[in-house]
């Protein structure tokens, strides 16, 4: 490969990136737009910017990390560098960003391009040289640790847009990162032109009251409030606009946005409440570190998200929530009403383009004469409470967990119940909780093997069993006399086994000339870990795309004129393995 700059310009550049980038990192929080150049990145496509995926918008479990850019619903539409610099990563992955790339800025910043169908010659060329090397396709590359700078200029084409990865549709994912510390920046910030025609709306808000003496329209229970525009941005309560309130409460929204048209919601760039003109919530979707991305779990109201899917913030912040978007002032985002006398709520939820969808109603200060009584739900068969400040331990009989310092977001009141063994399991189900609480890390989960014969011992695991008996993976192996594994999900789980391998059925091909050949792969339980395929007993490159079953061999220099002989092999996490074998001829 031809490499057009001197090692020595590649150490400045590099010094001066980290300069900037330790700059930038010390001073962004007191001031993040004046430090953020608007003028020095360019467009990464050649068409209009339509965003269809925004910056810091709520995902199952995470914050969206970039933008989403349409590419006109097709791969293949080329992708350019936004400003000089060099490839620092080259991240090939068959879930996450698919076929990723790095580009390391003078500046201080990273630009980060995901999802893409392939990469330009050079840099596609430089990939799978590595990859043969590695004897895999999954690979995560840095070519200026290996001596291999390759420098782009802004305006190159460095790659092609795709729907690789964990994506369910061809858009490129753009984020803009600064070098040194990895922070993520919304790259909308950074003058990025894009299409926005229309405003944030409102779906509905909740009413949260925090204690067994508060109450919304007589309820001591959550209330939902749905709204309605009444002009321009303005939304109003739909039925009577006064909520009688008593004690303290937070406060919910569901809220969106459109960017690219009026049918693909958006997540929304801010949001604050205030009560009789005075703030106590908000959040703003400027920046945030990937080790707080999970903890919008505590920020939602989890609970309703997993029963109805919906998206809804709470003023309200749990005392391990650490997600610094997150701002609920000194009163922890409660508001507190005993009077009889009506307060003025008011939510505005804006776009960057400073379009706003404002609520106004009125909460009227009553103590209830009647209250709406709930029934309690069933009991679990124990309750112990645990410390979010400290580790914590429970242990049966038959069940050990252990929960680190910093597994819980709040003190909780841990409930378990056990049910007993059913046909295909190898223990008792062993109820965890409930699964509408979220876990800010990991606990470690411990049952006991006793029921589990030694010869199956290498092919067990737990799985979790959800509400409607379905079973997923949660790993694990066994140990000590126990299956063992990590998870972040409260749940039901219990010990089973997987002993069957994983499946390879060709897809036909009709195409006289077909120049790859294809197969549908899939394991019924603990998942692929390895594959790898030979052609004429060489190591040859398979491309993975687990989401839609999928395995690829793009025929390459391997195959030969005549007969060539193609084999593939899978392996599950429990070492279960089977082969496909065919001919190819060329």
């Amino acid at each position: 490969m031809n490499y057009s700059v001197q090692d020595s310009m590649f150490a400045r550049m590099k010094r001066t990136c980290c300069l900037l980038g330790y700059l930038l990192c010390m001073t962004f929080s007191a001031n993040a737009q004046k430090l953020i150049p608007t003028n020095y990145f360019s467009s990464p496509l050649g068409i209009d910017l339509s965003v269809t995926g925004a910056f810091g918008e709520i995902r199952p479990n995470h914050l969206h990390s970039g933008a989403d850019f349409q590419v006109q619903k097709k791969e293949g539409l080329p992708v350019y560098a936004v400003a000089d610099g060099f490839v620092s990563r080259i991240k090939i992955s068959p879930v996450g960003f698919g076929n990723a790339l790095y580009i390391d800025h003078p500046n201080g910043f990273t630009s980060v391009y995901g999802h893409l169908y392939n990469y330009n010659d050079s840099i596609a060329s430089y990939a799978r040289i590595k990859q043969y090397e590695k004897k895999s396709f999954e690979v995560d590359l840095f070519p200026a640790h290996d001596h291999d700078t390759i420098w782009v200029r802004q305006g190159e084409p460095i790659a092609f847009a795709g729907n690789s990865g964990s994506s369910f549709g061809a858009h490129l994912h753009f984020e803009l990162r600064n070098t040194e510390t990895e922070r993520i920046i919304n790259p909308l910030l950074f003058g990025l032109k894009t299409k926005d025609n229309y405003s944030p709306y409102i779906d509905f808000i909740t009413v949260y009251p925090e204690s067994a003496e508060s109450f919304a329209d007589g309820s001591n229970k959550p209330l939902k409030f749905n709204v309605s525009k009444v002009l321009g941005g303005e939304y109003r309560l739909k039925g009577n606009d006064t909520i009688d309130v008593f004690g303290e409460f937070g406060i919910g929204v569901q809220a969106f946005d459109y960017l690219y048209n009026d049918s693909d919601r958006n997540g929304w760039y801010s949001l604050k409440m205030l009560l009789d003109k005075a703030p106590f919530f908000s959040m703003q979707l400027d920046s945030f570190a990937f080790s707080e991305t999970r903890f919008i779990n505590a920020s939602l109201d989890y609970s309703d998200s997993y029963w109805n899917g919906t998206r809804i913030v709470q003023s309200v912040k749990l005392p391990g929530d650490e997600l610094s978007l997150h701002n609920s002032g000194s009163g922890n985002g409660k508001i507190s009403i005993k009077d009889d006398h009506y307060h003025e709520l008011v939510v505005i939820v804006g776009d960057l383009s400073g379009k706003q969808a404002v609520l106004r109603c009125t909460l009227h200060g009553r103590k209830p004469v009647s209250k709406v009584e709930v029934p309690d739900p069933e009991s679990p068969d124990t309750v112990v409470v645990f410390s979010y400040l400290k580790d914590n331990n429970f242990n049966t009989s038959d069940l050990a967990l252990q929960f680190p310092k910093g597994t819980l977001f709040d003190d909780l009141g841990f409930q378990y119940s056990r049910m007993p063994i059913r046909k295909g399991y190898y223990s008792a189900r062993h109820c965890l909780h409930v699964p509408y609480v979220p876990l800010k890390g990991k606990m470690l989960v411990s049952i006991k093997a006793d029921k589990l014969p030694p010869r199956l011992r290498s092919m067990a695991l737990l799985a979790r069993i959800d509400q409607q008996g379905h079973l997923s993976t949660a790993g694990g192996s066994y140990s000590d006399g126990y299956v063992k594994a990590e998870t972040n999900l409260f749940d039901s789980y219990a010990i089973v086994v997987d002993s069957v391998p994983p499946k390879i059925k060709p897809i036909r091909d009709r195409n006289k000339h077909h120049r790859n050949i294809k197969f549908n792969v899939s394991d019924n339980l603990s998942g692929i870990d390895k594959y790898y395929a030979e052609i004429n007993h060489k190591w040859a490159l398979v491309e993975w795309d687990p989401k839609n079953d999928l395995m690829v061999y793009n025929y390459d220099q391997l195959v030969r004129k005549g007969k060539n002989t193609f084999k593939l092999t899978l392996i599950d996490k429990k070492g279960n393995k089977s082969s496909y074998s065919t001919l190819i001829r060329q």
